[in-house]
């Protein structure tokens, strides 16, 4: 799916990525973790080409992303999700998740209908295709987002810290429906500061300090036995680790 290769992002004389290599397969949850300012945004931004990258080469199925591809086929096969949820206000949450079948992907008004009714119905919004996001509490909206995301019928979602912006009551039914999203196969890349929602939906999970990726493996491994020191530091300071054997 992806393979990124010593990527590099600087803005300026500051470097925000530092050599960053990494693969995501199909069919793989990778939860990306770190303390802010690590580079965990920045780095799902440049797998999207929302960020130019520095340095460095990041292929998704093969196809290199460079400044010559198209960014609108990219954005057909990598749905993303912010954590600030990005509605239409002007939309209804149903025009809101038809929007982008229709006017990017040229589905017919009826087809792009039935996909959003269908998709809202699974993230649990059936009941407010209606309401204007100002409507809708953060959890709704995020909720809504998510559908949006997957009308596009993309490859792969990645998502950006996509419960920091709720209460903490409302994070619960975001995850809810990326864990169902999970069991139904969906390639993901996760940014979260959540770490038992890491551990749940995680096939590998990907620890980030200050642009690098110091250490990564299995959600087991990472949480229980992580083998570097810095790892080991930051998960004692969120009280998730003892004395680490």
């Amino acid at each position: 799916m992806y393979n990124v290769l010593e990527l590099k992002k600087s803005y300026g004389s500051t470097a925000i990525l530092r050599d960053i290599s990494l693969r995501i397969d199909d069919g793989e949850a990778v939860t990306i973790i770190g303390p802010s300012g690590s580079g965990k945004s920045t780095f799902l931004r440049c797998l999207n080409l929302l960020e130019e990258p520095t340095g460095g080469k990041i292929y998704f199925d093969n196809t290199l992303l460079d400044k010559d591809l198209d960014s609108k086929w990219l954005h057909q096969q990598v749905g993303m999700v912010f954590q600030k949820f990005n509605l239409f206000p002007m939309f209804t949450v149903l025009k809101n998740v038809m929007y982008a079948p229709m006017h990017v992907k040229h589905i017919p008004r009826k087809e792009a209908e039935e996909l959003a009714r269908d998709l809202l119905d699974r993230v649990g919004l059936s009941h407010r295709l209606d309401s204007y996001p100002s409507q809708l509490s953060g959890g709704q909206q995020q909720r809504a987002a998510i559908a949006r995301a997957m009308a596009m019928q993309p490859k792969m979602l990645l998502f950006d810290e996509p419960t920091s912006a709720l209460d903490p009551e409302l994070v619960g039914e975001v995850m809810k429906v990326m864990m169902d999203l999970r069991k139904d196969g969906m390639t993901m890349a996760i940014v979260t500061h959540e770490m038992n929602f890491a551990r749940n939906i995680s096939d590998r999970v990907v620890f980030m300090d200050k642009g690098y990726i110091v250490e990564e493996g299995q959600p087991q491994q990472i949480f229980e036995q992580p083998q570097q020191e810095r790892t080991q530091n930051f998960l004692r300071s969120l009280s998730l680790g003892g004395a680490f054997a």
